[in-house]
C-alpha cells in the first residue's frame, strides 16, 4: 500500500512540475510577447506626448480680432489676461473646440504684417505663412464666410497632390492672416 501512495505521490509531484512548468512558459510568453509588440505601458510623458496647442498671432488691434474670430469663425474666448510689466499687452486664448489661436494685442505697435498680394506671393513667404482649418464642404463653407461679408483671397480649387486631391480655399482675417479651409485628402488611386 505505501508504494502505492508514493507511486501517487511521485506522480502528483511529476504532474506538477509539468504544470507550473506550463503555466510559466505561458507567463513567459505573453511577457515577450507584449514588448515585441510594444504593448507596454508608455511612461513618457514628454515628446511622445506632443500634440499641436495653438497658433499666436499678434495684432495692434486686439479687441476687433477677438470680436472678427468670435462672429466669422465661431470660436469663444477661453481665458483673457494681461502680464505684470507688459501693461500694453492684452492676451486670450480663443478655442473653437478643437484647436486653440492666441491673440496677444499691442495697441501700440504698428501693423506690420506682410500682405501678400497675390496666391503666388503668398506661397513664397517664408517661416509661418498661414493657419488651416479643415472642413467637410468647402464650397459651403466658403458661401457661409462670403455671406457674411468675408471676400474670398483665393477661390476654391482641388489642387492633385501625387496619389491624392484636395480642394481648397483661402480668405485673410480682418489684419490681413491668411487662412486657409481645406478639404478632406482624398485618395485618387482608386478611381
Amino acid at each position: 500500500m505505501k508504494s502505492k501512495i508514493h507511486e501517487y505521490q511521485n506522480k502528483y509531484v511529476a504532474m506538477s512540475k509539468k504544470i507550473v512548468t506550463t503555466i510559466a512558459i505561458v507567463v513567459a510568453s505573453v511577457i515577450i510577447y507584449s514588448f515585441a509588440n510594444n504593448e507596454t505601458t508608455n511612461t513618457d510623458k514628454g515628446l511622445s506626448t506632443m500634440k499641436a496647442d495653438h497658433l499666436l498671432i499678434g495684432v495692434n488691434n486686439f479687441t476687433e480680432t477677438l470680436q472678427w474670430y468670435e462672429d466669422i469663425l465661431g470660436f469663444e474666448v477661453e481665458v483673457q489676461w494681461k502680464v505684470d510689466g507688459l501693461d500694453n499687452l492684452d492676451l486670450a486664448y480663443l478655442n473653437n473646440g478643437d484647436f486653440r489661436l492666441e491673440i496677444i494685442g499691442d495697441n501700440s505697435a504698428p501693423q506690420t504684417n506682410r500682405q501678400a498680394s497675390g496666391f503666388a506671393d503668398h506661397l513664397s513667404h517664408q517661416g509661418f505663412a498661414h493657419l488651416c482649418f479643415q472642413v467637410e464642404d468647402i464650397d459651403l463653407a466658403m458661401k457661409q464666410l462670403n455671406d457674411k461679408g468675408i471676400e474670398t483671397f483665393v477661390k476654391a480649387e482641388t489642387y492633385p497632390l501625387s496619389f491624392y486631391e484636395r480642394r481648397v480655399a483661402f480668405i485673410k482675417d480682418l489684419n490681413g492672416n491668411i487662412i486657409e479651409f481645406a478639404g478632406p485628402l482624398k485618395d485618387t488611386r482608386n478611381n
